[in-house]
Order: structure tokens, then C-alpha cells, then sequence
């Protein structure tokens, strides 16, 4: 069997992982589409909804034993892997590092020279792959050597799972269990810690400062990035919906005179600098969006919590909160209704 053979193996274990990974959660891919800056994104969505499938029927049509149909499939594989390598180059060069998992949530969150080598290797197998299905390598394998090709992919199977372990693939348990823990002490309130904020004036505002007279929501976000997206677009309802109880405050992890006049305008009133991530790693809070709430009595009312489905269901059960207190201090209908 032709050591050729070996691209497609790895090009299927690459194209089903992503796959899967992405079927169950088209709305981050869709995310991933906006923090690459992709075009056409009205589009977006139905392009989200068609990548996964689309990648898993290319792991299977690789293994269609007619060589016209392989070659077209490894050409299409190709084509993806090549498409795949000019958006993350493409990303590399924005003033602001992008973060998305662009092989859905087994992905790495972070786009870095480390993802642009790993998709020129995947395109290298790209053309591998093509010559290996144009010479009828891969329909050979498949045809009469089975049984080796099936101990090639076991084998490289277990090397690509060994590899993964090796650089970190125990890493998503070990953020699970501190996440179930971090659920465990989320009743333990906490004092607000000191740490400081940096106005749009450029003045430097102490964040037990914000919290006199009522609560205040602090939500980091970066535009740009997918999530934040949507929680940009949601604020204008959730501002109407606090208020007056609850003041909201966007911070940012960078300069707000970087940012453009269309986007601190979405920020709405109050957005605030968090100077070299100083308050978030206080918080011990990670990437954008992020939102925590400060008590009005000096201390931590909730949170921190992280990602975007997090933040939205930590603002609506804020919401609720209120909503539910200010039905309790109205009472009951006097016209006995």
C-alpha cells in the first residue's frame, strides 16, 4: 500500500473531529465567522449550518472507491484546507488578536502562527491526498488492502490521540472541573477588590467607586469578536430592562481611542478601559465577553461568568431577579383582579 495513503487517513481523523465538533453548535462557528471578519454575513448563518456536514461528507467521500469521485473529493478537501489557510493568515495580520475555535469547541480559542502551521500542514496532506486518489493509491487501498489500511488508521489514530494528550488534550477536563467548582463556591460572596478603571476622559476611576447607590454590571468586551457581538446587540434592551436598579458599564481590554466612533457608540454611556487586563485577571476572568456585578453594599452580587451563552443567561437572570422583586413590592391587584 502506497504511503500516500496515509493523507487522506489524516485528513479524515481532521475533517470528522472538526465536524462534530461543530454540528452541535452552529451559533460559535457562525461567531468564529464574525471574529475572522469573514464576508457576506448575512450569510453566515447558513454557512455555519452547512460547514459540518459538508466536512463530514468529504471524510466519507474520500473513501468512495471510484477514482474520478475521490479525486473530486480530495480536490474539494484541498480547496477547504487552502481556504481554511488564508483566513487564519488573513488573521494574523488585524490590529487585534482574534479569538475563536476554528474547529468548533475542541479548537483552540486563540488563531497564533501555531494555527497557521497546523493548516499549511493540513494542506500539504491536501495535495497528498489528491495525488494519492489521482494515481488510484486510495481506491487500491480500499479495494484489495484493507485490511493494512485498516491498521494504518488504527495506528495513526493512536498516534494523533497520543499526540493531542502529550500537548494538552486533558486540558478541557481539567477547565471542567474547575468550572464545576467554581459553581460549588458561586454562593461565597466577596468584597469588591480594589483595582482601577480608565474613563473615556483617560481618568483613572476606582472600581469601589462605582458602586455607590446601586448595583453596577460590568460586562468586557472586544468588537469585533463573534460572542461580543451579540451581547453589543442585545445591550440597548438590557440597559432599558436595569435600569434605573442596576447601572451597565462596557469595559474594554484595550485603549478606548483605538476604538471606532460607530463601535463606542455601541458601547453606549460609560464605557471603561480595563488597563492591561489588570481587574479581569484580578477576577481571574479570561477572554471577552466576560461580565461580573457589584453589589451596591461593597461586595461581589455575581459572577464572574465567561463566554457569550454565559453572559446573556447572567444578565437575564438579573433581569428576572428584578422583575420578580419589583412584582413583589407593587402587591397584589386592589381591584381584586
Amino acid at each position: 500500500m502506497s504511503p500516500l495513503v496515509a493523507a487522506p487517513i489524516l485528513l479524515t481523523f481532521t475533517l470528522l473531529v472538526s465536524g462534530l465538533a461543530k454540528i452541535g453548535d452552529p451559533r460559535a462557528t457562525e461567531d468564529a465567522m464574525v471574529s475572522l471578519r469573514m464576508p457576506a454575513r448575512p450569510l453566515h448563518r447558513l454557512g455555519a449550518l452547512l460547514l459540518a456536514p459538508g466536512e463530514l461528507l468529504l471524510a466519507v467521500g474520500l473513501w468512495i472507491p471510484i477514482v474520478p469521485v475521490q479525486v473530486a473529493v480530495a480536490a474539494a478537501t484541498l480547496a477547504l484546507m487552502l481556504a481554511y489557510l488564508v483566513i487564519i493568515v488573513r488573521a494574523l495580520g488585524f490590529d487585534d488578536p482574534v479569538h475563536c475555535s476554528c474547529f468548533g469547541t475542541l479548537g483552540s480559542p486563540n488563531v497564533s502562527r501555531a494555527s497557521a502551521l497546523r493548516n499549511v500542514t493540513l494542506s500539504l496532506l491536501g495535495v497528498a491526498g489528491v495525488v494519492s486518489a489521482a494515481t488510484g493509491a486510495t481506491a487500491a487501498a480500499v479495494l484489495s488492502a484493507w485490511p493494512l489500511l485498516l491498521a494504518w488508521t488504527l495506528a495513526l489514530g493512536a498516534a494523533v490521540l497520543l499526540t493531542a494528550f502529550t500537548l494538552g488534550g486533558t486540558e478541557p477536563a481539567a477547565d471542567s472541573a474547575g468550572a464545576a467548582e467554581d459553581e460549588e463556591l458561586d454562593y461565597l460572596r466577596r468584597p469588591i477588590p480594589p483595582g482601577l478603571l480608565r474613563d473615556a476622559d483617560g481618568e483613572l476611576v476606582p472600581l469601589r467607586s462605582f458602586t455607590a447607590g446601586r448595583a453596577v454590571l460590568l460586562i468586557w468586551v472586544n468588537p469585533g469578536c463573534g460572542p461580543c457581538e451579540r451581547i453589543l446587540t442585545a445591550l440597548p434592551a438590557w440597559r432599558e430592562r436595569l435600569d434605573p436598579l442596576v447601572a451597565v458599564h462596557m469595559v474594554l481590554p484595550r485603549p478606548l481611542a483605538g476604538i471606532a466612533q460607530p463601535d463606542l457608540e455601541r458601547l453606549g454611556p460609560g464605557p471603561m478601559e480595563d488597563v492591561h487586563s489588570t481587574l479581569a485577571e484580578t477576577l481571574s476572568m479570561r477572554g471577552t465577553p466576560t461580565a461580573v456585578l457589584l453589589g451596591a453594599d461593597g461586595m461581589l452580587a455575581g459572577g464572574p461568568v465567561a463566554g457569550g451563552d454565559e453572559v446573556s443567561d447572567f444578565v437575564e437572570e438579573i433581569i428576572e431577579q428584578l422583575d420578580a422583586a419589583r412584582a413583589t413590592q407593587t402587591g397584589p391587584d386592589r381591584t381584586g383582579r
